[in-house]
């Protein structure tokens, strides 16, 4: 009897700590909370398979929503980075602590911030993350399930899909389309692009003419879980028929801070060091 009781309560905590929700309404529901937000801070630790490799990268963001604009710092290495596109929507500034002590605007899309990298700075917040993740819905709905559960201390949704219908098809670039353009095109992840057409050396090459591999989903498996009061993101995988392709986590994240006029400004980040 005492053991029928017990396997009774576990399944009873089980049911407590896990519940289905609506995906429709969990979208509303983060949506809605992102409107609210004037500004976050948040850390963001990264974990990407980049070909043959698997490499991972911490930074600090603050991030303001209207105007968007961006101020970064790479954790442990102290370099800071900053994205205004109202004043150069193509480049980034890197203030550089240490070598080449000297701060420079690069292309978002150089060595610098993108490389291999699936994502660069101006990618940062959530208007991105979410945006994958509500194209991947609306493209097979009947593939997601959305699950309220506990997670440690914390609430979270997990939002996840899975599909057997990944595959590869052949598409002709046109002229002047590259791997990011293709990418948005179809709602796909570049880098997995790239890693299938070895004849295309990075995201901006002009791709015009040549036959290319574009995956036919974002992911194999995608999970998006965010906390269940403020609905931002804690973490991010992608999964590619050869396994995982990216893990993100999310933590401290802060609200609505009181930030100075001049906060996303070269002359106020370089005078914080």
């Amino acid at each position: 009897m005492r053991i029928i009781l017990l396997l009774i309560f576990a399944v009873s905590i089980q049911l407590t700590q896990a519940q289905t929700c609506n995906c429709d309404s969990v979208f509303t529901f983060i949506y809605a909370q992102w409107d609210e937000v004037e500004n976050m801070s948040y850390h963001s630790h990264k974990i990407e398979r980049q070909m043959d490799e698997t490499t991972e990268g911490e930074f600090d963001f603050i991030v303001q929503r209207k105007p968007y604009k961006v101020a970064g710092v790479m954790t442990g290495k102290g370099h800071r980075l900053l994205y205004d596109p109202t004043q150069r929507k193509d480049e980034a500034l890197y203030i550089s602590k240490g070598f080449p002590y000297t701060n420079m605007w690069l292309d978002i899309h150089g060595k610098i911030f993108r490389g291999m990298n699936h994502y660069t700075i101006s990618n940062a917040g959530c208007e991105f993350i979410f945006g994958i993740i509500r194209n991947e819905y609306h493209r097979m709905p009947d593939r997601f399930t959305c699950t309220k559960k506990q997670k440690g201390a914390e609430e979270v949704i997990e939002i996840y899909a899975e599909t057997e219908k990944f595959e590869f098809k052949n598409y002709h670039a046109e002229k002047g389309e590259n791997l990011l353009s293709i990418g948005e095109k179809f709602g796909v992840m570049s880098y997995i692009i790239l890693e299938n057409n070895p004849s295309v050396d990075n995201y901006t090459d002009d791709c015009g003419g040549m036959n290319l591999k574009i995956p036919s989903q974002y992911g194999h498996k995608v999970k998006l879980t965010v906390d269940a009061k403020h609905g931002m993101p804690v973490g991010i995988e992608v999964h590619d028929l050869k396994g995982m392709v990216e893990v993100y986590r999310y933590t401290n994240y802060e609200f609505d801070k009181q930030l100075p006029d001049n906060y996303f400004t070269e002359d106020y980040l370089d005078s914080l060091d």
